[in-house]
C-alpha cells in the first residue's frame, strides 16, 4: 500500500487511488478491523496522511463520498458533531462499547488537527474554528458521562470511556488553537493532571502502527 500511494501522482493517480479506497471501504465493514487497518497505513508524508484521513471519515460517516473529497476541502466540524447524534452512538445498556470505541478512535484518526484556519487567517474564522472544536468536544464529554463503567463485569464500557475522555482532551488542549480562559476549561474539564495523561497516552498509540488496537479494542 506505502508503494501505491507514493506512486500516486496527478489526477489520474488521484482517481486510482480513489477506486483503491473504494474497494477498501466496500470489503472491510467491522469497526474493529477498520481500526487496525488505519493504524496501520502509512501516513509518514502529507499524500499518505490525506488518504488515510479520507478513509477514516468514510469508515466513520459510512459515507464514501469522503474518498472523493478534494484535497484542499478542509474538514465540517459540524458534520462530525452531527453524526455523533445518530441512534448508533447513542448510549444506553444496548450500546455497542466495543464498537462505539473503535468508531471514536477512527474519528479521531479522520480529524487529526482538524485543518485550522491559516496563519493569516481572520480572528473571526478562528474564533468559528475553535467554537465547532467545542461543540464536538461537548458532544463527546456527554456521551463519556453517561457510560456507568463501575466494577470488572463492565471491562468494554471502561474501556470505550477511556477513548472518549482521550479523545476530549486532545481537542481541548491539542486541536484547538488556543486553550479557552481557565475558568472554562474547568468546566470541561475531567482533572486537568488526568487528561494530560490520557492525552499523552492517546497520541502515542495513535502514531504507534505495531499495536492496531486500542484500549482493548482487536
Amino acid at each position: 500500500m506505502s508503494r501505491v500511494i507514493d506512486r500516486v501522482e496527478g489526477n489520474n493517480g488521484d482517481e486510482e487511488m480513489t477506486n483503491i479506497l473504494i474497494i477498501i471501504y466496500h470489503s472491510v465493514q467491522d469497526p474493529g478491523l477498520q481500526l487496525q487497518l488505519l493504524r496501520n497505513l502509512p501516513s509518514s508524508n502529507t499524500q499518505q496522511s490525506l488518504l488515510r484521513r479520507r478513509l477514516a471519515l468514510a469508515f466513520f460517516s459510512h459515507d464514501p463520498a469522503y474518498l472523493s473529497k478534494d484535497r484542499q476541502t478542509p474538514i465540517d466540524i459540524k458534520t462530525l458533531t452531527c453524526y455523533l447524534r445518530q441512534p448508533r452512538f447513542v448510549v444506553n445498556n444496548e450500546t455497542d462499547y466495543l464498537g462505539l470505541a473503535a468508531a471514536v478512535a477512527i474519528l479521531a484518526i479522520g480529524l487529526d488537527n482538524g485543518d485550522p484556519p491559516p496563519g493569516d487567517a481572520s480572528k473571526e474564522a478562528i474564533t468559528a474554528f475553535n467554537d465547532d472544536l467545542d461543540m464536538l468536544a461537548q458532544r463527546i464529554k456527554e456521551m463519556f458521562t453517561q457510560i456507568v463503567d463501575t466494577g470488572a463485569s463492565h471491562m468494554r464500557r471502561t474501556e470505550a470511556k477511556e477513548v472518549l475522555e482521550s479523545f476530549h482532551s486532545c481537542l481541548v488542549f491539542a486541536v484547538r488553537t488556543r486553550q479557552k480562559p481557565k475558568g472554562m476549561m474547568w468546566e470541561d474539564s475531567i482533572g486537568t493532571e488526568k487528561q494530560k495523561g490520557m492525552m499523552k497516552d492517546f497520541v502515542k498509540r495513535d502514531k504507534s502502527t505495531d499495536k492496531p488496537d486500542m484500549n482493548g479494542i482487536r
